[in-house]
Formats: structure tokens, sequence, C-alpha cells
């Protein structure tokens, strides 16, 4: 079907995916994502940052860098859970940092490692404001460059909410290498009464300012993997960017830093709801290039997906696999058999039935089912290279398939044996080998157009000579009654 879609030029692969079914469901959201586009482009004309002489030069690069480091960072802290010394500095008693509802909000660690589940989270202790609010400075990322501009954390216990909470890995902004004394075992902190002890004499003077060294980053030189290095390196580079951003002097730096990050938001927003509507989101797309692939690689479509001679000849067979056929045509297998001989050799692409009889086959027609074999072998190969996703009814496997199992039957069919005898050479039941001699003449009839499209006079008259061979008596009888 691709081969032939791609000889209409005026016909686009991605126009037919869209209007499958499997695409149904995706195609009927377009008109809302249209409207969200438009709402959203509404919305990005109305933020417009005031102009700063400071923050026009560099601003956006300081919140690029931002949002580059706040994506390693949820990357860091997944990789860390992955490697052994990684995972068991999530310590108990050590002081973190995270969100809740977008809100910065500090904690300490109940247990040590995390807990399991399709989200792995952490076990915390939250030391929140008794009335949770997003401010401003809570866009920025955990850097020490901007923690002078953080909201101030309730210092009173009475002003603190003290209670445990499972927090997503993706929501933690910081571990830090401070270990809280809490006095005992962290279930401790659970007791109301404990928790306001440790709020009293640690957590009080732990909130009093974020640029304490309290709050600073745990060390991970002990962890060696290369990944976790690398992700580190990324990170140390996104600070580096932002502290050397001349914006961050600018008085007002915040309330720009926030005007940026809505324009940020709402265009990311616009290009995620455009890739949902551009051809890159059909489920089949990826299917079809993996397929285009394969194609290519055989030389059935050139690099530009035109249809070469190839592609051609396989647009002729509709009854078999014609990938294999074709290759088989073009390959000049076929050219040294007599016609009997090519028509037994074509029952294995349309037999396909488990039998108890081995077929008893001449050297000539064993060497044209290893050849058979060895090509399919090839395509399947670079089908598995290119990860096409085949079902059993589609697969080209000839090797562990029982497809070679009537070549015998119809070779001697072909050579003039009656029905009745040929019967005795199979257990196959006789209505299947009627099925499979009337579809042998369909792809006869194939092979032989395929000829004439290369030009091969030889194998056209063999099988105009086999399709012969094979239409008489009983099985093309226009009816069993007369």
């Amino acid at each position: 079907m691709m081969l032939n879609l791609l000889r209409v030029e005026a016909l686009k692969i991605e126009e037919m995916i869209k209007r499958s079914f499997s695409e149904n469901a995706t195609q009927a959201l377009l008109p809302e994502h249209e409207k969200q586009v438009q709402l959203s482009e509404a919305s990005l004309e109305k933020i417009k940052r005031e102009p700063c002489a400071v923050c026009d030069v560099d601003l956006a690069a300081c919140h690029q860098a931002s949002v580059e480091y706040e994506r390693l960072t949820v990357q860091l802290h997944t990789l860390l859970l992955a490697s052994p010394v990684g995972k068991r500095m999530y310590a108990a008693k050590q002081l973190v940092v995270f969100k809740k509802n977008g809100v910065r909000t500090a904690g300490v660690l109940m247990k040590e490692g995390v807990t399991g589940g399709p989200i792995p989270s952490l076990n915390v202790f939250e030391i929140g404001p008794v009335e949770p609010r997003r401010f401003p400075s809570d866009i920025l990322p955990y850097m020490p460059v901007f923690r002078e501009n953080f909201h101030p954390l309730p210092t009173s216990p009475g002003n603190m909410v003290l209670k445990s909470c499972k927090v997503p890995i993706a929501n933690l902004e910081c571990v830090t290498g401070t270990t809280v004394r809490v006095g005992g075992p962290t279930w401790c902190l659970n007791i109301h009464k404990e928790a306001l002890k440790v709020a009293d004499k640690e957590f009080s003077k732990l909130c009093a300012s974020w640029t304490d060294k309290a709050w600073d980053e745990l060390d991970w030189e002990r962890v060696k993997d290369m990944s976790v290095r690398e992700v580190l390196e990324q990170r140390a580079q996104q600070v580096k960017i932002a502290k050397s951003c001349a914006c961050l002097q600018c008085p007002q730096f915040l309330k720009h830093f926030e005007m940026q990050h809505d324009e940020w938001q709402v265009k990311e927003n616009i290009s995620q709801l455009k890739l949902l509507m551009s051809d890159q989101n059909l489920q089949l797309l990826p299917d079809y290039e993996q397929r285009i692939q394969v194609l290519k690689d055989l030389g059935f479509v050139d690099e530009a997906s035109r249809v070469q001679l190839k592609g051609k000849v396989a647009c002729e067979i509709h009854s078999a696999d014609e990938l294999v056929l074709t290759e088989l045509i073009l390959e000049n297998v076929l050219a040294e058999y007599e016609p009997e001989e090519i028509v037994a050799l074509l029952s294995a692409f349309v037999f396909q039935e488990k039998t108890e009889n081995e077929p008893n086959l001449t050297p000539r027609l064993e060497a044209g089912k290893e050849a058979i074999i060895a090509i399919s072998d090839r395509v399947n190969d670079l089908q598995i290279k290119h990860q096409v996703v085949l079902s059993s009814d589609d697969a080209n496997d000839f090797a562990s398939k029982p497809r070679f199992n009537l070549m015998e039957v119809v070779y001697e069919w072909a050579r003039g044996m009656t029905f009745n005898r040929i019967t005795d050479l199979t257990d196959v039941m006789e209505g299947t080998i009627v099925r499979v001699i009337s579809r042998l003449d369909e792809t006869c009839r194939e092979v032989k157009n395929a000829a004439k499209l290369v030009g091969d006079p030889s194998l056209y008259n063999k099988m105009q000579l086999a399709q012969e061979m094979i239409k008489r008596d009983v099985i093309f009888a226009a009816s069993l009654y007369l």
C-alpha cells in the first residue's frame, strides 16, 4: 500500500494516516487545539515586559539558564536513585528543599532512600507556612545566586505547618549537606509536642535566612557515576551563565523575571499545542518512517522516497509477500527453474499450515527453498534493525513457519498427476489444496506482470506456461456438480 501511495505525487502519506481509524481521536481534538492556540496567542500579546535598560541585555539568557538548571536538577536526582552510592545520600534527618503546589518549602527526610511505585517519592517532614502562598521568588531556581531573593520561611513554631508528607522526586529542589538534630528517631517528629520542641530549637534558627550555609547543596563528589558527573558539570555551566548576567543588578529583577517566565510559559504552551496539531504527532508516523527506511535499504525507493524499479515491481504483487517475492524475481533466482518448479516454489508464498508429513523435494527444489529462506532472512534482519513491528500474519518468516509443506503436491500437480494421487502425498485437507492452487494462479499472473515490467520474456513465458499447467481438472472446474 505504501509503495502505491508513494507513486501518487499529489497525495501525501501523512494525509492518508490522518484519515485512518487509529488517528481519529487525535484528529477530533484539532479544533480544540486550534482554539487554545488562538487564546494563548491573545494572552501572549498582553504579556509585554516593560523596557528595561539593564534586563534587556541578558534577561532571556538568564531565564533560559534557570529553566535548564531546573531540568538538569530533576535529571540529577533521578540518576542518583540508580546509583547505590547516590541512593544512600538521601539520608534520614537530611535538610531538603522542595516545591509543594509551586511554593518553595523546607523539610527533613524521615528515612533513607525513596519509596517505590510508579512515581519515586521521598518521606519528608514538612516545615511550611500555615497559609502557603506562591511568591514571585518561587519561580527562581534553587541557585546560590538567587537565594537572597527567596521569600523567607516562617521562624516561629506557631506559624509553621509541621507534618509528614510524600514528595515526588521531580519536586525536589535541593538535598542540603545539613543534618538536623532531632534528638531521637525521626518518627518522633510525628508527635506534635516533640515536633514543636525541635522546631523551637532547630527549625527556627535554620529558617532565619536562606543564605545561611546550612542551605548549601550536598557535595556529590562521592558519586563517581559518569552520567551523574556529566549532569553536575552541565548544571555548573548553567549556574555560571546565570551568575554572569547583568540583569541581576536590576532593582526590579524579580518582577521582570516573573514576566519573562510568564511569556516563556505561554510560548511553550503554544509550541506544545502546535506539536500536537502537526504531522509529527501522528501515532502511525514512526511506523511509516521505519518502513520507509527498510524500503530505502532494499532499493525499492530512493533517498527522496521516489519509487524505483524494484518498488514498481512490488506494486504488481498483491497475493504474496511483495518484498521477498520482488527480491526473488530481480535477483534472477527463478530464471534457472522450469515452470513446474517455479510454481512449486511460489506455493511457499500462499501456504502456511502445519502438517505431519515432510515433503519429498528434489535437490533443485531444496536449493530454491534455501534461496527463498536466505532472502526472507535478509529482509527480516532489515525490519528488525529498523524496529518495524509486524503481526504474526504479516511476518515474512519462511524459516520457522511451515510454508514449504505443499511444494511436492504443487510440483506433481503441475507435472500432470491426478488430484486423487496428489492427496496421498500429504495430510493437508483437499479443500486447502484447491484453495492454494487457485491462489497460485493469481500469484503466477502477478509474477508474469512483473516479468513484463522488467523486460524478462523468458520468465514471462515460463509463468504463462505455469498457469496453463495448474489450471486443469477438478481444481478449476466451474462447478463440482457438472
